[in-house]
């Protein structure tokens, strides 16, 4: 280090040397085998198409089955989670299919860049302007009749069905709250209805009984138990979670109410969030002279999100890159070999110019033959070579792709870990099945043979320079890791973790439930709008009763005048189908 840089270079020639694998079996044996025994094929010959098959079939196979049943699965469970609006979520395209119906299938769909996992009735509940359509403030069944089509289009439910659902969340509450002769008869729902049950039906998009608890825990309860505005919640701890799990509980009212699509929709989350866990914490209530001033409780997570925040972790993201680095540099090996055998098939001289020596025997004192050197191949062989090295191509290059998706799917370390080594037991197929099958004798024949030379392909600057060659690989191997690890990032981890976080859990930045119905927005509605619902009804009211007192003045003002005996009389005299 003192003098300085070296620059070192060497002779550019690859040395071909037999290794303990079937390729290098089927590259060897023949022509030591002919040489031995004469022209002609032998059973060690036909010994080494077999192991060559088999082997291709193994690793084919077993690859088969890794990219259809976990790669290919993987994929359409990523999908299953999250869709574009009108389309699916492609995980390599993000782009919007624009112009076709929403055709469901998942948890989520993407709206201007956040995901909404609500289930389609819960969607309803916050496009009141897509609902009353003439906007004079009352939803009635022929305006929803008559956007049937467009609304199931984009929302996958039918609208008369959610339009019934109001109706029953209302006649369920009429004991709280005074419903217009037009709301019992299902004829139309005025505004303030419509949001009053809004709040039910928005709390069904929490799914089940067990978000209770964090629900209370974010504050969705605190105006209702501190200023004592919605008494179906009513003012304490016991009453607003009694209050949550009639609604979410299984058989309550949210299941048996909502349409067949919310069911479907909340068995899949289920499925989708996977096992739940649980954790320890003390509500307070929000009064300081609440009866019960404190409750503990467990908060719900679930599995599904959990695998893949581990997963957006530093120490997890460079665990995951030095294995996918690692596997990158075993396929880097692979196709290293393979152009070494290319440039074998294509450079190494024929057997034609050596005659009877394009196999030397060398032996010992006795004469007996200890190892074989290769001068030169026959076409035929070296077509066959050439078709092997074409298959191997093909499979380590599948190989690799299936390797890198397969590895890329995992969420846990041993997981990973796992993958990797089940990776490494198909690549080593082809040696296992060279050192297993084959007797001792006939390895040592192959192994035993002089190494090869032949001038490399490429730049000859480099070609000269293999330490240099060795670093530019190793730099594009860490390069290209890196690379596909963040566009894995990009493109499947943090959407899934974000469409698992608010699916799961109505929680995230890029969670449109869980942005729209906020702790702001659940203290502005229990404590503002509800107390504003129950005054526009008590108007209502008054309106109907109004107009019920100036219908019977009509009614008795009619009486009086068919009382009297001229108009009696006319009555009778009248044109039988004048009326």
């Amino acid at each position: 280090m003192a003098g300085g840089f070296v620059d070192d270079t060497e002779e550019a020639v690859f040395n071909v040397a037999a290794s303990d694998n079937v390729y290098s079996y089927f590259m060897f044996v023949p022509p030591t085998e002919e040489k031995k025994e004469g022209h002609g094929m032998t059973f060690d010959i036909i010994m080494a198409y077999l192991l060559l098959g088999f082997n291709f079939f193994m690793q084919g196979f077993l690859l088969w089955v890794i990219y259809n049943e976990v790669v290919t699965g993987n994929i359409e469970w990523q999908a299953s989670i999250a869709r574009k609006e009108g389309g699916g979520l492609d995980l390599m395209n993000l782009e919007p299919d624009v112009g076709k119906c929403n055709p469901g299938g998942s948890l989520c769909f993407m709206e201007n860049e956040t995901y909404s996992c609500a289930p389609p009735s819960v969607q309803l509940t916050g496009r009141w302007d897509e609902l009353d359509t003439d906007g004079d403030g009352i939803w009635t069944r022929e305006e929803v009749e008559k956007a049937k089509k467009d609304l199931q289009c984009k929302y996958i439910v039918n609208p008369v069905e959610v339009f019934d659902v109001f109706i029953n969340f209302l006649k369920a509450r009429e004991k709280i709250i005074w419903l217009h002769p037009d709301v019992k008869e299902g004829k139309a729902i005025h505004k303030p209805y419509f949001w009053y049950a809004a709040g039910d039906i928005i709390m069904c998009g929490y799914r089940n009984e067990l978000m209770c608890p964090n629900l209370l825990e974010r504050g969705v309860f605190h105006a209702p138990l501190k200023h004592k505005t919605a008494p179906r919640v009513g003012t304490t701890i016991d009453s607003a979670l009694k209050y949550c799990f009639n609604l979410l509980k299984p058989g309550g009212m949210c299941q048996m109410t909502l349409p067949s699509t919310y069911s479907v929709w909340k068995i899949s989350s289920a499925d989708q969030c996977q096992g739940p866990s649980f954790e320890k914490f003390v509500y307070k209530h929000p009064r300081d002279d609440a009866p019960v001033p404190q409750k503990s409780m467990l908060k719900v997570d679930y599995a599904a999100p959990k695998k893949f925040k581990r997963s957006k972790t530093l120490v997890f993201q460079t665990y995951k890159t030095i294995i996918v680095g690692m596997w990158m540099l075993a396929m880097l090996f692979e196709f290293k070999d393979i152009t070494i055998v290319f440039t074998w098939v294509v450079r190494f001289p024929s057997a034609a110019e050596f005659g009877e020596e394009a196999v030397k025997e060398e032996t010992d004192e006795s004469g007996e033959v200890t190892s074989y050197t290769i001068q030169g191949i026959t076409s035929t062989h070296r077509m066959m070579v050439g078709l092997m090295l074409l298959g191997r191509t093909i499979l380590a290059t599948v190989l690799t792709i299936v390797g890198v998706s397969f590895l890329l799917k995992a969420t846990d370390y041993i997981g990973l870990l796992m993958d990797a080594v089940a990776l490494v037991f198909i690549v080593e197929i082809a040696n296992i099945l060279y050192n297993q099958v084959l007797r001792p004798e006939i390895r040592e024949q192959t192994e035993g043979l002089s190494a090869m030379t032949v001038p490399m392909f490429g730049i000859d600057a480099l070609n000269k320079r293999p330490a240099l060659v060795d670093l530019i690989c190793l730099i594009c191997v860490i390069v290209l890791t890196v690379v596909v690890l963040d566009n894995w990032n990009k493109t499947a981890v943090f959407p899934i973790y974000d469409a698992l976080s608010c699916a799961c859990l109505s929680e995230g930045e890029k969670c449109l439930e869980a942005d729209k119905f906020s702790y702001d927005f659940w203290f502005k509605y229990w404590k503002d709008d509800v107390p504003a619902v129950f005054k526009a009804v008590d108007e209502l009211k008054e309106g109907a009763a109004a107009s019920f007192k100036d219908c019977l003045k009509i009614t008795s003002a009619m009486a009086a005048v068919a009382a009297i005996p001229e108009v009696q009389a006319w009555i009778e005299k009248r044109p039988k189908n004048m009326f």
